[in-house]
């Protein structure tokens, strides 16, 4: 009997899955699970605390570097040399005794991440697909959703029975064991090291091109400086960074706002986890829709459902049939925004700098997420409740979406084109 094969660009997936459900399930996700029990030991206040995932985002701001790093050296010794410092710094803040220490150690652990996180597993994993990159991306990125549903349970479980110090180091080492062996034994660049071509398809179907691929690839070698020249990288940047400065802002302040319409904090949790755990499905479905459906449309698509939910708790206030409606289409549409984000670059920008390229959508996309939460909250402070707060995000995700309806491939400068396409 012929022997069954797996392509082994799904090993990389599978890689890459992990990676966000441990690196960033554990890194970003239980934060909130340490914040009483080590405000309980040391005094400290929640706003001082939560400085720390403050000073954790703004690492972002490195993110081309890492992208240029990711593109020179290879994504799998920056995932491998990613998984050692986000494990490590990990399972050092179990040691933390002052603020500074504390804030270090998340610093040096949101650096791991961009070496352990999206860029690097994005970059790999698009090298090893093509007529199937969308749904490849799709069951990759699903892994951080996972990781929110299950690592933040598994750290309060772990810090009731054996303390907040012991959960730190536990966690830690888990990145550190399982992560870094990972990405040094399993991946591999692209398929060509190994003989095979993306997708596992053969010689004749590589003649095949879309006509996506043909337009955008024609006679153009994009880099991060060339790509900032172009309309079509500010536009995508200008809408994403719009989404999800509003993404931001809500998920930060989605359990207090429900609160504040008589439902319990348990509950506001549930609703919240609720919503991350459909983003996984509207993450796989995304990616497999946008191999069948040209991006710019998903894009707009995912941008509506995000509108859509906004509207439904606005207008459905007090009624529980809306928030579970809510639920799903809030969820279906960001889980399908953090999907095609990194696809956005490839389809319009290649693979051969995406690192960097990506790597400097990404710096601007953490300036928005950062600033969210804080306005939304200031908007609550001066207003008593969230609901200028929603309108804005309904807003700028309305200015997003005419963006996305405005984007077409990117036009190269003469400086852009290829010795060859100049002398065509």
């Amino acid at each position: 009997m012929p022997r069954f094969n797996i392509f082994y660009g799904w090993r990389i997936v599978a890689v890459g899955f992990v990676s966000l459900l441990l690196a960033g399930g554990i890194g970003y996700y239980t934060f909130s699970a340490f914040i009483i029990p080590v405000s309980n030991d040391f005094g400290w206040s929640r706003a001082e605390i939560s400085l720390a995932m403050t000073v954790a985002s703004l690492v972002g701001l490195a993110a081309p570097l890492v992208g240029m790093w990711v593109d020179r050296y290879g994504a799998r010794s920056v995932m491998a040399a990613g998984a050692l410092i986000t494990g490590g710094a990990f399972a050092l803040l179990g040691f933390s005794t002052s603020l500074w220490y504390f804030y270090a150690f998340y610093f040096f652990m949101a650096l791991g991440q961009l070496g352990a996180l999206n860029i690097p597993i994005a970059r790999v994993v698009s090298s090893w697909f093509d007529k199937k990159r969308g749904l490849a991306i799709g069951i990759t990125l699903s892994g951080f959703g996972i990781g929110g549903l299950t690592m933040l349970p598994l750290a309060s479980y772990l810090i009731s029975v054996l303390g907040w110090r012991m959960t730190y180091h536990i966690l830690g080492l888990i990145i550190l064991i399982v992560l870094a062996p990972l990405s040094m034994f399993v991946i591999r660049e692209r398929p060509a090291e190994m003989d095979l071509s993306p997708d596992g398809k053969t010689s004749e179907e590589m003649q095949t091109k879309t006509p996506l691929t043909d337009e955008l690839q024609a006679g153009a070698t994009w880099t991060l400086s060339s790509a900032l020249r172009t309309k079509t990288f500010w536009l995508i940047t200008g809408a994403l960074s719009l989404t999800f400065l509003g993404t931001g802002a809500i998920i930060a302040h989605l359990v207090p706002f429900f609160q504040d319409q008589g439902i319990s904090h348990q509950m506001a949790s549930t609703i919240l986890a609720l919503a991350i755990g459909v983003s996984v499905f509207g993450r796989v479905t995304a990616g497999y829709l946008v191999d069948k459906v040209p991006i710019k449309y998903m894009v707009m698509l995912c941008f509506l459902l995000q509108i859509g939910g906004l509207a439904l708790i606005l207008l459905g206030t007090g009624s529980m049939a809306v928030v579970w409606a809510f639920v799903v289409v809030f969820g279906l549409g960001i889980g399908g925004i953090f999907a095609l984000e990194p696809l956005l670059v490839s389809q319009y920008f290649g693979l051969i700098s995406f690192g960097a390229i990506y790597g400097g959508l990404w710096a601007f996309i953490t300036i928005a997420t950062a600033t969210g939460p804080f306005i939304a909250g200031y908007i609550f402070d001066v207003t008593g409740n969230y609901d200028m707060a929603f309108i804005l995000s309904i807003l700028i995700t309305s200015i997003a979406l005419v963006l996305i309806f405005l984007l077409g491939p990117p036009k190269p400068s003469r400086l852009d084109l290829s010795p060859e396409s100049k002398i065509r």
